[in-house]
């Protein structure tokens, strides 16, 4: 084997390791009274990958200011949305806390709004750009009524009614 072949399988045994064999999300969403109640769950490490992807070095997504910082909210922000409509501005969701596990990441969010919608507009494109084998699972919850919606490389949007 050629030196440089064998450098490069050490360097890579250790990112197979700790990879899982799926990319997923799954996200919660109640909406109640006006307020926007979301939990999603993702692969702690899968964020890292995706700050190593943008910013070329490695992180430890455990230490609190990277998952406090700015990198995080945009990407977040710019990955995943909830507006009335497609073309309208979306809610601000305030991350309300982060939790790591050993293998998960729980990123618990909230909005609250009084405007008056017949449906809601959920993009949800996190970590498509990282994985092209990425599926985001969300669960809606509204009065009593639960709706399932996969996301993936190909469908980033949706739209649930709330009648």
């Amino acid at each position: 084997m050629k030196p440089v072949r064998l450098i490069l399988l050490l360097i890579m045994i250790p990112a197979f390791s700790v990879a899982h064999p799926l990319h997923l999300s799954i996200t919660n969403i109640t909406y109640e009274n006006g307020k926007l109640i979301i939990s999603m769950k993702t692969f702690r490490n899968d964020w890292q990958t995706a700050y190593f992807h943008y910013n070329s070095r490695m992180i430890d997504i455990t230490e609190k200011s990277l998952h406090e910082g700015s990198w995080f909210k945009s990407y977040l922000d710019e990955r995943f949305m909830i507006a009335t409509s497609e073309s309208a501005k979306e809610f601000n969701m305030v991350i309300d806390t982060v939790l790591l596990n050993e293998d998960s990441m729980i990123v618990e969010m909230h909005s609250s709004t009084q405007v008056k919608a017949n449906s809601l507009y959920i993009y949800n494109a996190l970590l498509t750009d990282i994985y092209p084998d990425q599926t985001n699972l969300v669960i809606f919850g509204f009065k009593n009524r639960e709706t399932g919606i996969k996301f993936d490389v190909k469908k980033h949007d949706a739209e649930v009614m709330l009648k």
